[in-house]
């Protein structure tokens, strides 16, 4: 370690400096010498040196001289000052001009490499604590550009932004949250989160996200204040200790867009009924028509009659199922809750489609064991759900197959299975399925016929009954709908 430090004996006593030459290389330094300050300065220049031994009087230049010059231009290189004749005023106007110590000839081996020691942890120290400060400054000024940055960011986001610390405090908040929750001046911070935004929901799932157990999750929640619409998504954000240090809500504004859903819902509602009532018309005079009430038809008419007759109540199916889903959207849809077995619901639909699956050569298996307790449904939603899932199931298994429908009770649930072997569905469309309009992108799937209002309908009734629905489905090895009911569901 020694041998990387170089140390100048400045002394116009040749025999001083052979001395100290000999003492310092057995210590293991490198030993530079020079017979005044003056050579010692030029030395200085061109030599890296990491201590100086300089004795205090010599001719052309002393050490009080030299103290000066390297502190000015050397300040990092301690000086030890060496004399013969020096006196405690002496050393005490060295250590003013900025000696780091003061030795006495003649001096003892021990006490002089000890002297040189402490001298090159001083200069080692001072290094490395202005390499600190210096990492310090840099990492300060990082910081403060970060902090710069991350403010202006939140300053200028469009959505608004709602920060708080683990005792639901509200600890920052963007001017677009300001915006959207009507504050007129920023509110003083930190602020109880009832202060800032009043909605137990929201209240909720903060808590929820605060105690849960998982760091990663994100809740998503569509809340109303006056005529505004928001979509808040919150998520936890953690400590180094993945401890949850508080929760982070993002507010985006879509009332803009629950306004054009609103007109969309209203022009649809409109042209529906306005349809429905032309279309049942025509419908009935294409019916008195083919009962040959108003004259015989050749082959060829009733065939295009009947033709007719079954696009106009196609026309009407989807008229009719859209004004049900219209109605479940705008919370019209009136349930008619009483006491259900399901298993007898699912039976009478078997029996019913058993012909239509006979004609694709579809095999329908019923699985519901006995003593499984009744829910709490509406019998008419019930029907149009099973009657749905079941129909797709038979629907899109052209090569035929078994269409198995289950049922069993899961804790507090009934779970009901309609489990097909057909076409499938890919990965990517699944999360689409229940979308309004939406049909399988398959070659196979076109020669069904639908609306593509049938499996929004069955989504609509089982939220309604405050339950679940889940699809599973693979290319080519079929799909398995799972239907979650509560025994009891609450409904607002």
């Amino acid at each position: 370690m020694a041998q990387e430090f170089t140390i100048l004996v400045v002394d116009d006593e040749k025999v001083i400096r052979d001395g100290c030459t000999l003492v310092l290389k057995s210590e293991g330094y490198r030993v530079a010498t020079a017979a005044n300050g003056q050579e010692a300065l030029e030395l200085l220049e061109t030599t890296p040196v990491n201590v100086v031994l300089c004795d205090l009087k010599m001719p052309v230049m002393g050490a009080l001289e030299v103290l000066e010059q390297v502190g000015r231009r050397f300040p990092d290189i301690p000086v030890i000052v060496i004399t013969g004749l020096g006196t405690v005023d002496d050393a005490v106007e060295c250590m003013k001009r900025g000696a780091y110590d003061f030795v006495t000839k003649p001096f003892r081996i021990d006490p002089l490499t000890l002297c040189v020691k402490r001298a090159l942890e001083k200069q080692l120290l001072e290094r490395e604590t202005r390499r600190l400060q210096e990492e310090q400054a840099r990492n300060l000024y990082t910081l403060a550009m970060e902090q710069s940055r991350m403010h202006i960011i939140v300053n200028c986001m469009a959505d608004g932004l709602l920060v708080t610390n683990r005792n639901l405090e509200v600890v920052l908040c963007n001017p677009s949250f300001l915006r959207l929750a009507g504050f007129q001046s920023p509110p003083a911070l930190p602020a109880p989160l009832g202060e800032c935004f009043t909605d137990p929901a929201l209240k909720e799932a903060l808590e929820d996200l605060i105690t849960g157990q998982e760091p990663d999750r994100c809740l998503y929640q569509e809340i109303r204040k006056g005529k505004t619409y928001l979509r808040a998504m919150s998520a936890p954000f953690l400590g180094p200790d993945q401890q949850v240090l508080g929760t982070v809500t993002v507010f985006h504004d879509v009332t803009s867009f629950k306004e054009l859903d609103e007109m969309k819902t209203f022009f649809v509602n409109m042209a529906s009924h306005e349809l429905r009532a032309p279309l049942s018309a025509i419908k009935m005079q294409h019916s008195v028509i083919l009962e040959g009430l108003a004259g015989g038809l050749t082959e060829k008419q009733r065939e295009i009659l009947t033709r007719a007759h079954d696009k106009i109540q196609g026309l009407l199916d989807l008229i009719n199922e859209l004004l049900d889903v219209a109605r479940i959207e705008a919370g019209h849809r009136q349930l008619e809750l009483a006491p259900l077995e399901i298993g007898t619901v699912l039976q009478e639909i078997v029996n019913l489609l058993q012909v239509k699956a006979q004609d694709q050569k579809v095999s329908l298996k019923l699985m519901v064991p006995n003593g499984l307790p009744p829910i709490v449904a509406d019998r008419r939603g019930m029907e149009e759900v099973f009657t749905n899932l079941i129909s797709n199931a038979i629907n899109y298994s052209p090569d035929g197959g078994d269409v198995v429908i289950s049922a069993q009770l899961r804790a507090d649930r009934l779970e009901v299975k309609v489990k097909d072997h057909g076409i499938g569905i890919e990965p990517d469309e699944i999360s689409k399925i229940f979308d309004k309009f939406y049909r399988v992108k398959d070659a196979k799937a076109r020669q069904v016929i639908g609306t593509g209002l049938g499996l929004t309908l069955v989504k609509g009734i089982v939220d309604m009954h405050q339950g679940d629905i889940e699809l599973e489905s693979q290319v080519g090895r079929g799909s398995t709908f799972t239907v979650f009911l509560p025994l009891k569901p609450v409904i607002e």
